[in-house]
């Protein structure tokens, strides 16, 4: 058994939690946000020489702190609950953002010296120093009962006295215990004392905050508080509290009263005064409240005092009018016993008038779009823009002002369109050629008026000249890094015959390098004058046949036009001539004019006058030139000389002595020429599986249409299938050739002639015959020449159940094609050879083909249904 004391124990426990319990105050919800009661120490005395320096403060328990955070979130969290309405009212109210700014905060200042008139109340630290020939240090706590304890001395009460008349009660108790401590006395030496007191940690004390706040109740706060720090922690007045009269009441009896827009509009917390325990702040509804809208530098709804007149409201509360308000005129919305009225305030008596509650206070916007003094001048002067009226301004004025008249102004006619009083616009017409000459004829310019002033250049027709052909094109300086504009800032000609084969001989594209250089070209020429450049050819017109290389990388150049342009001139600020050029072949294709013969008798077939000479060829300004003068929209055309041609290369690889890259001599070179310049065939190779690569030279919208053609084909017959990809229009195709042949009889017809970019590609000699396709292993057989189609198909495997063994095929090494034929129900197969293929491909059942037979049949039935039921009817009528 337990002893009797164990029990004891435990029960005087929990009796010590009941009563800590019901001591502390019940604060629940909104009213225990900020419970700040302090946790003060047991001892009432430190010892004797301690140096205390602790700061000022008011001490939070855990659970007190929980509770204040939990407490504030949730606040912040009502705020964002609120219906859109409310929020959007509140936010119009002058002042109420402070109350409800989650980051800024109104604390009480801890730091500050202790107020003359502050009264000492239970829980409150007083510090006592005693300095000069016998040095004491005392921390003393207010009792509940209102005494502090010092040690030799006893309890001395000072519960309700200020701070001043707390110090002087305890010197004069300390001065019976320490010989020359005197009340007042504050000299210390050797042979003096002297003693301070002073306020270290404070009390709480609880205020009551009622009326239209967001958070009324009850808060525990510093003895430091003022009206404010309480008013802030209950979330200041709500959208029908006053901001204007928040009255502290204090033993029943109304002791201040606190005006917010002191603070909210001059930065002055008059009346903030410091609270005391008990204290109740009240705050009630607002009595007169107005709203400003417009063109003031704060608009909000504002409470106004009944001494309070209009333009105290507008330059106190609202900041002022903006910079654009119009101040003459307010428009005030008031309300009356039964409706609405407007009033009309002019600024001469915003003095008397005092708005009343509910007004709606209108500042309008001066109109932006009009000006006392403003005239618009546009076109040909060195400063157009807009320029204000002085006085009797003229138009010889107004244009000097504006800098004076370019070189291309048109005179013979200026335009001026004024505005009339009813609104309406009117034109001027003014000769002002005739203005400058006789100043008398100078007119008065008004208000709004605006002078248009046109150039010579923009009343007629865009001049230009074009050259096409063989012109070369320059690529402008540019600061690139690359070496082909590094050339170009170093003046050399970035197209040239070497590069235009070199771009053939390894990609086939032939006009590749010079689009770029085109496109380059019109890229540099944009911020200058306006230069049109394009090719003579469009791109998907253009062919990669051989024969159409230099017509392909022909261009034409459009330019602005200039009076007495030569052709020399027109081909030197194109780049000059290209080598291919035709210089004694030039001819210009100039437009069917006819200026002034308007008659429908003179209308004939003819459409453009051709005029064809010819010009030096190293441009020189010299008796060889050429004086014919071009006229605007001339075309000059640069042909291509008849002689000139650009390498053309072939490739020779495999088992040749000296396989390689070959240049044609002649256009007409063939197979047996190229075999034989590259020193013939090696022992190794194979002459029956060679094969000729040659480019595919279709343009690109022949490309295009081929697709469409096949795609129509696909859509239009059921039961075809085509095979409608890039192989149809693949960039190379296969050609067989029969070398051996060419070899032995050169220039026969299996002699074939070469073209550019063609590639001959002679094999070893092969061991072995492929098999694909619908066989049953398809592999690589090896060749004997005994066997024949079917010993090779029997080899991988046999036939399918889905081939279509008649409809199989042989691809030769030299890339012929052979397939199965009938002959009088014989089938025979194509003759195997070395490195040849057998393709067997599948039996593609056409899924349509039962609906087909079902649909004639059906038609078939009811044909003959329909003529058996005629016949019977024409033999009942005959009966």
């Amino acid at each position: 058994m337990m002893p009797r004391t164990f029990y004891i124990a435990i029960l005087l426990s929990i009796v010590s939690i009941q009563l800590k319990a019901q001591l502390l105050p019940n604060m629940t919800g909104i009213q225990s946000q900020l419970l700040m009661r302090s946790n003060f120490q047991n001892n009432n005395i430190l010892p004797q020489g301690s140096n205390n320096t602790s700061k000022r403060s008011v001490m939070y328990s855990d659970q007190q702190k929980k509770l204040r955070d939990s407490l504030i979130t949730n606040r912040n969290l009502s705020y964002e609950t609120v219906d859109t309405a409310l929020v959007t009212l509140r936010k119009k109210i002058f002042g109420f953002s402070i109350f409800n700014n989650k980051i800024g905060v109104f604390e009480p200042n801890l730091k500050i010296a202790t107020p003359i008139n502050y009264i000492v109340g239970p829980e409150d630290e007083l510090i006592v120093d005693i300095n000069g020939y016998s040095e004491e240090h005392y921390n003393l706590i207010v009792s509940p009962d209102g005494y502090v304890k010092i040690n030799r001395i006893g309890n001395v009460y000072v519960a309700g006295l200020t701070i001043d008349q707390a110090k002087n009660k305890i010197i004069n108790k300390l001065s019976q215990i320490f010989i020359g401590l005197k009340q007042g006395s504050s000299n210390s030496g050797p042979t003096t004392l002297s003693a301070s007191v002073s306020l270290g940690n404070i009390r709480t004390i609880g205020v009551t905050i009622q009326g239209e706040v967001m958070f009324p109740g009850t808060y525990s706060v510093p003895s430091l508080a003022r009206i404010m720090n309480v008013l802030y922690l209950a979330g200041g007045p709500t959208e029908n509290g006053t901001f204007r009269e928040i009255q502290l009441i204090r033993n029943k009896k109304l002791v201040g009263k606190l005006d917010l827009y002191d603070f909210l509009t001059s930065g002055i917390q008059r009346n903030d005064m410091i609270l005391q325990d008990q204290d109740i702040i009240k705050v009630g509804v607002y009595k007169t409240r107005i709203e400003v809208k417009g063109k003031v530098k704060r608009p909000a709804l504002f409470e106004v005092l009944p001494n309070e007149n209009l333009d105290y409201v507008l330059n106190n509360f609202c900041g002022g009018f903006s910079e654009d308000a119009f101040k003459e005129l307010v428009k005030i919305t008031r309300y009356t016993n039964r409706d609405r009225k407007l009033i009309d305030l002019n600024s001469g008596i915003f003095n008397s008038f005092y708005p009343q509650a509910g007004d709606l206070i209108q500042v309008e916007s001066i109109d932006k779009d009009r000006f006392d003094n403003k005239i618009t001048v546009i076109g040909e002067v060195f400063r157009p823009g807009d320029f204000a009226v002085e006085g009797n301004e003229s138009l010889l004025k107004i244009i000097s002002r504006a800098g004076g008249l370019k070189e291309d102004a048109f005179l013979d006619r200026i335009l001026v369109e004024r505005i009339n009083e009813d609104l309406s616009r009117t034109n001027l017409s003014v000769n002002l050629k005739e203005v400058i000459l006789d100043n008398s004829k100078d007119i008065k310019l008004k208000r709004e008026d605006k002078i248009s002033i046109f150039s010579i250049l923009d009343l007629r027709e865009k001049y230009t000249v074009t050259i096409h052909g063989e012109i070369n094109i320059v690529k402008k300086t540019s600061n690139s890094k690359d070496s082909d504009k590094n050339k170009s800032k170093a003046g050399i000609k970035l197209t040239t015959d070497e590069q235009s084969n070199y771009l053939q001989k390894n990609t086939g594209q032939l006009q590749g390098g010079y689009d770029n250089q085109l496109q380059d070209f019109q890229n540099d020429e944009e911020e200058e004058e306006k230069i049109d450049v394009d090719t003579e050819i469009a791109n998907d017109l253009k062919s990669e046949s051989t024969s159409n290389s230099l017509i392909n990388r022909q261009v034409k150049l459009t330019l602005p036009y200039v009076e007495n342009m030569t052709v020399e001139d027109l081909i030197l600020k194109a780049g000059g001539l290209r080598e291919s050029a035709a210089t004694g072949f030039v001819e210009i294709v100039r437009r069917k004019k006819n200026i002034g013969l308007d008659s429908p008798k003179l209308i004939n077939s003819q459409i453009a006058e051709i005029i064809k000479f010819g010009i030096s060829k190293n441009l020189q300004l010299d008796g060889t030139a050429s004086s014919f003068k071009l006229l605007p929209f001339d075309e000059v055309f640069i042909r291509t000389s008849p002689n000139y041609e650009l390498q053309q290369f072939v490739t020779m690889q495999g088992q040749l002595v000296f396989p390689g890259v070959y240049g044609l001599e002649k256009k007409d070179e063939r197979l047996s020429d190229l075999v034989s310049r590259a020193g013939g065939l090696n022992n190794q190779a194979y002459p029956q599986g060679a094969k000729l690569i040659r480019k595919n030279q279709l343009t690109e919208s022949e490309k295009t249409r081929k697709k469409e053609q096949l795609s129509q084909i696909q859509n239009n017959f059921n039961g075809v299938s085509i095979r409608n990809d890039e192989s149809a229009t693949k960039i190379t195709e296969l050609i067989g050739i029969n070398l051996l042949a060419a070899i032995n009889n050169p220039g026969g017809d299996e002699d074939l002639f070469l073209n550019e970019g063609d590639i001959i590609d002679i094999p070893r000699e092969p061991q072995t015959v492929k098999v694909t396709g619908e066989v049953l292993y398809p592999n690589s057989v090896k060749f004997n020449e005994g066997k024949s189609f079917k010993d090779f198909i029997s080899e991988a495997g046999g036939f399918t159940a889905n081939s279509a063994r008649k409809r199989a095929y042989v691809l030769y090494s030299n890339g012929s094609v052979k397939r199965a034929r009938n002959v009088l129900f014989i089938r025979y197969f194509p003759k195997i050879e070395r490195g040849a293929e057998i393709i067997v491909p599948r039996n593609v059942k056409n899924i349509n083909s039962a609906q087909q037979v079902f649909q004639l049949v059906s038609v078939l039935t009811g044909t003959v249904t329909s003529v058996i039921g005629i016949i019977t009817l024409i033999k009942a009528t005959a009966n």
